[in-house]
């Protein structure tokens, strides 16, 4: 006796190859999504760290600096992008005696934020050590407040008694290359971030 055997067409077999295929590429694009997501977190949050480094940095010494009226604490660069702060590094201190300090340089050399020691008369750099604070600035300076758009790595705005210093940072995971984001595998997340500086110098005013 014989059966009635129902076999698969061919339009139902591709039917079924075409839903599977969907589902698959949906599970890849969710999880290509995510890695995406992940990996330009943690490379933000790298960036992140790396340029709030180099604000309190700046900002450490900016709040130690020593000057007067005709001896402004913070000037900016005659030559190079960027600014520098007088700083006392006497023990003790002799805030009155600005010919025995120091200024404390900060410039940006092609995509890196360093920052220097010069001595000033009878100052001493012993206790200060060069480094490179960030290699992951854009380049270009600019002697301006940060605006909301910003293109330029490094925003300085020194007020014209240099009792006060408005600082931008803007950063790259790589500064060389332009900002890439949404479901790549490698993001290049930029980051951006500003401080107001004032000196508490008490012999600045």
């Amino acid at each position: 006796m014989l059966k009635n055997i129902r076999s698969v067409s061919l339009i139902e077999l591709i039917s079924t190859l075409m839903i599977l295929s969907l589902i698959i590429m949906g599970i890849y694009n969710i999880e290509s999504f995510s890695t995406a997501q992940v990996i330009d977190s943690d490379r933000r949050a790298r960036v992140q760290n790396n340029l709030s480094y180099c604000l309190e940095h700046m900002g450490k010494y900016i709040e130690q600096a020593n000057g007067d009226i005709n001896n402004p604490p913070i000037e900016k660069l005659q030559t190079g992008y960027g600014f520098r702060v007088r700083v006392d590094f006497n023990s003790p201190q002799t805030p009155d005696k600005l010919n025995d300090d120091v200024w404390i340089n900060y410039y940006l050399s092609g995509n890196t934020l360093q920052t220097s020691c010069t001595a000033i008369g009878t100052g001493s750099c012993n206790t200060y050590t060069q480094e490179s604070l960030s290699n992951k600035i854009l380049s270009d300076f600019s002697e301006t407040v940060m605006p909301n758009n910003p293109t330029k790595g490094f925003y300085v705005f020194v007020d014209p008694l240099g009792n006060l210093v408005n600082i931008g940072l803007v950063g790259r995971f790589d500064p060389a290359k332009p900002v890439i984001s949404g479901t790549t595998r490698s993001p290049n997340p930029q980051v951006e971030m500003k401080s107001k500086n004032i000196s508490f110098s008490s012999s600045s005013h």
